[in-house]
């Protein structure tokens, strides 16, 4: 009979077939793309983050990694004198869940694009949104949604109006149920109360229709947010004409998921009754400066995790293998 913790899943022969193919194949789409890889220790020295599992090796307190990119960062400030532009990983992380039913993630495959400070962004952008609409064919996914959004579109006004702490959380929380009367809540008696109030609902007006990106024009942070629509306008043009078949395209302004690490686009893959993403990531221009180096990333991690899980109790949504 076989053994099986709810947190730490055994993989049996299928599911362990299924984990070596799925990184074998999509580890060598990445390199097609000119990513190379790189593999940092499981174990972190420095830097020991909050709510990893962490263990005394010795007389030194450590910990699992529970992520690749930021032990990629490390990793990449520490020993590269210029960023090595296109970086890949595959194995093992240790991510505690946020419910207590969830299986603790343990694979990840995904890439990293790092840039030198200054550099446009925007085809970098697009280079990661292609790659990942190519991720459902290389793992079987009969059909997936992809999601765009942009940090930025929440971030930015925020910090116009000098929010931080609890009451940008609060801010963030409500939109993250989408409910702008939460906001209005969160913000009362606040000066820019009446101001953010209307950029929520801008932002949750248009859920994906076709009007979404002209739905920004009638938010208050219209002109602060131009860029960004512009940015978010091109990739789309590029980005549709090339959608594959079996991919759905969607605009989420009000994606505020990571929104303590991302700093601009993001990106988002379901699939059709899953419960979670599976495969997320973004531009994230704040972390490499933090360790000393002036350089801008964005990336995505494709959970294999979850969608072993997803393969086990959905079949249905996954071709057979060849």
């Amino acid at each position: 009979m076989p053994v099986r913790t709810p947190h730490f899943p055994d993989l049996l022969f299928g599911s362990a077939a299924r984990l070596r193919r799925w990184e074998d194949a999509l580890m060598g789409l990445l390199q097609s793309h000119g990513y190379r890889e790189l593999h940092p220790s499981l174990v972190l020295r420095e830097a020991v983050p909050e709510g990893a599992l962490r263990f005394f090796d010795g007389d030194d307190l450590v910990a699992l990694r529970w992520d690749f990119t930021v032990a990629l960062a490390g990793l990449l400030a520490r020993g590269f004198p210029e960023p090595p532009p296109r970086v890949a990983y595959a194995g093992a992380v240790f991510r505690r869940p946020v419910q207590p039913w969830e299986a603790v993630e343990r694979f990840e495959v995904g890439c990293e694009r790092i840039q030198p400070e200054g550099e446009a962004s925007a085809e970098a952008d697009v280079e990661l949104a292609r790659l990942l609409m190519a991720i459902p064919g290389c793992l079987g996914l009969k059909s997936a949604i992809l999601h765009l959004g942009n940090a930025a579109l929440v971030r930015r006004p925020l910090e116009a109006e000098g929010l931080f702490g609890a009451l940008s959380d609060a801010v963030v929380a409500a939109l993250s149920r989408r409910a702008p009367h939460r906001v209005r809540e969160a913000l009362d008696g606040h000066p820019s109360a009446a101001r953010l109030a209307a950029h929520a609902e801008a932002l949750l007006s248009e859920l994906d229709g076709p009007g979404t990106l002209d739905a920004l024009e009638s938010s208050p942070y219209a002109g602060l947010l131009e860029a960004e629509r512009e940015h978010m306008d091109r990739a789309l043009q590029a980005l549709l004409p090339i959608l594959p078949p079996n991919l759905e395209l969607r605009v989420d302004l009000a994606d505020v998921a990571g929104l303590g690490f991302y700093t601009g686009p993001t990106l988002r893959l379901w699939a059709p009754g899953a419960q979670q993403e599976l495969a997320a990531g973004g531009r994230y221009d704040r972390l490499f400066p933090d360790l000393g180096r002036p350089w801008q990333a964005a990336g995505f991690c494709v959970r294999l995790s979850r969608l072993l899980d997803l393969a086990d109790t959905r079949p249905d949504l996954f071709e057979e293998p060849r």
